[in-house]
């Protein structure tokens, strides 16, 4: 509750602050995004270790095969995700002890082994989708469905400036 408590005191700092002019205007849609990134990230750390014993990077590296087409290059992979080559060979090697993915012969390119997601790793990381949106669902709770879609549609063309840069 203490915890609650002053992270409430900081956001209303950080508020009066801006609106005094003491910080750039900006702030008001940086800060808020950091703090729900970093908040629903170390949610999900914690969910998806507590439940599936899956850190995020795995399940980073699950969902992208899943989402396209099952296989996929080690560079793809390193490419869609947000971690060094180095973290990628560490997370690669777990997620194949684990029977989660195999390695498979690009027919295409004899030199390059395809990163594959195994039919457990299908299963198990589409469980864990499904539960840690129902999780990070309760963030989102509060808006009703035209903010929902407004705030969805605002992030998506903030994303897609950010690409232009």
């Amino acid at each position: 509750m203490k915890k609650n408590r002053v992270h409430t005191d900081l956001i209303t700092n950080f508020y009066d602050k801006v609106g005094k002019g003491e910080l750039p205007e900006v702030f008001l849609m940086t800060f808020p995004i950091a703090v729900i990134q970093k908040t629903i990230f170390t949610h999900a750390e914690s969910f998806l270790k507590e439940k599936f014993d899956l850190l995020n990077s795995e399940v980073d590296v699950l969902a992208s095969l899943f989402t396209h087409g099952k296989m996929l290059s080690p560079t793809q992979l390193y490419d869609l995700t947000i971690f060094s080559s180095g973290g990628m060979t560490k997370v690669l090697k777990r997620l194949q002890e684990r029977g989660l993915v195999y390695r498979e012969e690009d027919k295409n390119d004899k030199r390059c082994m395809l990163v594959c997601l195994s039919e457990r790793g299908e299963e198990l990381v589409q469980k864990a989708l499904s539960e840690i949106s129902k999780e990070c669902n309760k963030y989102f709770e509060i808006l009703d469905p035209k903010e929902r879609e407004l705030f969805g549609s605002l992030l998506k063309k903030i994303l897609v400036n950010i690409n232009k840069i």
